[in-house]
């Protein structure tokens, strides 16, 4: 079950990174690495709320991803979401109240996702107003989200340039209207992460057609 270090995520002090199957931290200055978590099952796209204090990430201990939340002192992990389909966490709501969400719960054949919402101790879900989402990332104000309507995340191929690569949208929750961004490329944005006026992200673009990271 051991695997590469994968779905590193940061807060002021830590990083939460995952490894064979289960989650890990380690201060951002380097050291010894803690194992968080080590239940059976499969933990993945951790990501730190923004306080630091808790981690959500995508579990599957029963046959199904969900979503769940744990302390970053160690904690039993704690259950958001129990649909059917897999609910694969992608940020917290910039207040920290919420998790966000993608699932393919509501899209007929299961063939896209769509972005929720979730209270960080349960509760209610809510859509948010997007016909197709599968990663994205809150400004700081939270009142836009960068996110991409396709991804290439998970297959087993390199630099693809087909009609399904993921482009960056710039979407105004206060209006509902978009942008597209980097489109200046004929490769695939992957993975937005918005930090104060900059937006990274990760795309195999350039001369060495090899996953870098970029900024926009």
């Amino acid at each position: 079950d051991a695997g590469l270090f994968r779905f590193p995520d940061v807060s002021q002090t830590q990083i939460v990174f995952t490894y064979a199957n289960d989650l890990w931290l380690i201060p951002k200055e380097g050291g010894t690495a803690i194992k968080l978590s080590s239940p059976a099952g499969v933990e993945s796209y951790p990501k730190f709320s923004p306080d630091g204090k808790s981690i959500a990430f995508s579990g599957n201990y029963d046959g199904n991803t969900d979503a769940y939340t744990i302390s970053v002192t160690g904690s039993v992990p704690a259950r958001l979401t129990s649909h059917g389909l897999p609910d694969r966490v992608v940020d917290w709501t910039t207040d920290g109240r919420k998790v966000l969400f993608a699932s393919s719960r509501e899209s007929g054949k299961a063939r896209f996702n769509q972005f929720y919402t979730v209270p960080s101790n349960g509760g209610i879900i809510e859509k948010l107003p997007l016909a197709y989402a599968e990663f994205g990332s809150y400004s700081p104000d939270g009142k836009q989200i960068a996110t991409v309507f396709r991804t290439q995340v998970g297959r087993n191929w390199k630099r693809y340039r087909g009609g399904t690569k993921a482009d960056i949208h710039l979407f105004n929750l206060t209006n509902n209207e978009s942008k597209a961004i980097g489109t200046e490329a004929d490769a695939g944005n992957e993975f937005p992460m918005w930090h104060g006026s900059t937006i990274y992200f990760l795309s195999d673009r350039g001369s060495e057609l090899r996953m870098n990271l970029w900024k926009y």
